[in-house]
Order: structure tokens, then sequence, then C-alpha cells
């Protein structure tokens, strides 16, 4: 076996290793060889360098690394202090040394450009047509979160995603104190249609629910007819009165009313308030997800 930089033509073996990976996951579909065939195709937050390297045996790929240096930050959520990253480690279960091998190389590529610290998995960073929005390496991929934790990294985030497939809005009580809502519909650059909706008491906005249509995604074909609530809040004060469930179920109701059958939500694994809150409500878990970091020696 050895590790090369990947050619063209190493589409159709690099394409297998990523089908075969993600075939246990939610809401995942296979790919063609024509979205490995360029790098610019796998665009999503750039890179200022990247490369696919990928462990071959003959004419055989048996796994790929995808590798990058982090382009500056130019938006607050974007990743900070240009560290290395790695997009995706692809290997088969029971093949360890394929794994470290491959995680090796992309840690050498790293040191020869200078980084001295590299972020793994983050959702900024996977593919386009990677499984669900804001999906880190999720754990159904059982065998590669273990091989990073051997290897030294530690778990930097880990997003808990949630699902309520054929849902109906619920009917929840406006809670007992004044306040006025609006929702309204709009079109942010290519995240696609989303519905605001904001309580307001005078001037001060008190909270808000933002739910995103994620059939505007050609690029994730499964999710035609998936809402996402991409953000909830409530101010500090009026929390446990029942807005966040009122907000929250008319922001559905709004997603139902444009034809879309199923919902998703997602928060911090430790977030144990809006954990609870999620399934009272009636989402159900589906999947665990982690982003990586370490130090390079």
């Amino acid at each position: 076996m050895e590790i090369v930089q990947f050619e063209p033509d190493m589409a159709a073996g690099v394409t297998r290793c990523y089908n075969e990976l993600i075939a246990p996951m939610p809401y995942s579909e296979p790919v063609g060889s024509e979205s490995f065939s360029d790098l610019k195709r796998l665009e999503r937050q750039p890179l200022a360098h990247e490369d696919i390297l990928a462990a071959q045996e003959g004419s055989a790929i048996l796994g790929f690394v995808h590798v990058g240096v982090a382009a500056p930050a130019t938006e607050e959520w974007h990743v900070k202090g240009e560290p290395g990253i790695i997009r995706f480690l692809a290997y088969r279960p029971g093949q360890r040394p394929v794994g470290q091998a491959l995680l090796d190389s992309a840690e050498d590529w790293l040191r020869q450009r200078e980084r001295s610290e590299v972020v793994a998995g983050h959702y900024n960073y996977m593919y386009p047509f990677y499984s669900l929005p804001c999906a880190h390496i999720s754990e159904r991929i059982s065998h590669v979160p273990p091989l990073l934790g051997m290897a030294g990294y530690s778990v930097s985030e880990s997003e808990v995603v949630f699902e309520c497939p054929d849902f109906e809005p619920p009917r929840v009580s406006r809670p007992d104190f004044e306040f006025e809502v609006t929702a309204r519909k709009e079109e942010v650059g290519t995240s696609g249609p989303r519905v605001v909706v904001r309580a307001k008491q005078g001037e001060q906005e008190i909270g808000e629910c933002v739910m995103v249509w994620l059939g505007s995604d050609s690029r994730r074909p499964q999710l035609s007819d998936w809402c996402s609530c991409s953000s909830i809040h409530v101010n500090d004060p009026l929390q446990g009165k029942g807005l966040g469930k009122y907000l929250l179920a008319r922001g559905l109701a709004e997603m139902r009313k444009a034809g879309v059958r199923h919902a998703m939500i997602s928060t911090d694994w430790n977030n144990w308030r809006a954990y609870l809150f999620y399934t009272n409500f009636g989402f159900r878990f589906l999947d665990r997800t982690f982003g990586f970091r370490k130090r390079l020696g």
C-alpha cells in the first residue's frame, strides 16, 4: 500500500470509498464519480490550499483523506486562525492501518505547510452533499471518530440532531403576557427560503424562531420536503413561560402551509435544556456528530 496524491482517474475509486462509508447514515445518498472529478465541485467554505491523498494498493483505492488549510475567516461563524483542515477521512471498518496511514500523511502534509493545529470533521468543511446540514462526523460512521480519538484528537464540537417526520404542528396555547408575533418569509443567499417568526414587546425583540426549507439545496435531494429549525431563542427573563414552544409551533405551522412534511432540529450535545425541550415537543433523536481538534507537534 502507498499514499498517493489524487488524480482525476481515481475519482471512481474515491467515490466508492465515500459511498460505502456513508451508507449507514440517515438520509444520505450515494453520489456519482463526477462529484470527485474536480475539487471545485466540493467547495464549501474556502480553503487556501487543499488536496486529496489516497491509499492505493495496485489499482485499488483503499481509502482517502481530504486535507487543506483554512482561508482567513471573513464571517463570524468561520473557523478562526487558519488551521489545518481534515475535510473527510474514509476507509473500511477493520482496516485501521489504512486509516492511520492516511491520517499520518494528512498531518505531514499540514506540517509541511507550517500548520500547528488541525480541525477534523467540522461541518463548515464537510462536502456540500454530505448528510444533514450542520453535521460533523456522524457517530454512525462508527470506526472513524475513535481512530481520531486514539490519534490524539479531542472532541471540540458535538451536535445532536433530532427529527420529526410527517409532523403536524401542535396546538400550543399563547403565553399569558403581552407580545406581538410576526412571521416573514426571506431569501438568504444560497441557503434558500426561510421563515422568521419574531416576538416583540414594543420595539424590543424577546424571541425568534428561524425555519429553513431544505428542499432548495439540489445537492441533497433526499431532503426535498424537509425543513430545519436553524435557530430558536427566547430572552432570559421570559424563558420557561411557554414562548419558545409557541414560536416553534408557529414556525412549523408556516412550513406545513408551504407543503413541507418533515422537520429536524439540532443542538449542542450538552444542552440538556434544549434536548428535553425538543424531545418533549415531539422530536426524536436521529444522530450525534463530532468535530475534532489537535495540536500538531
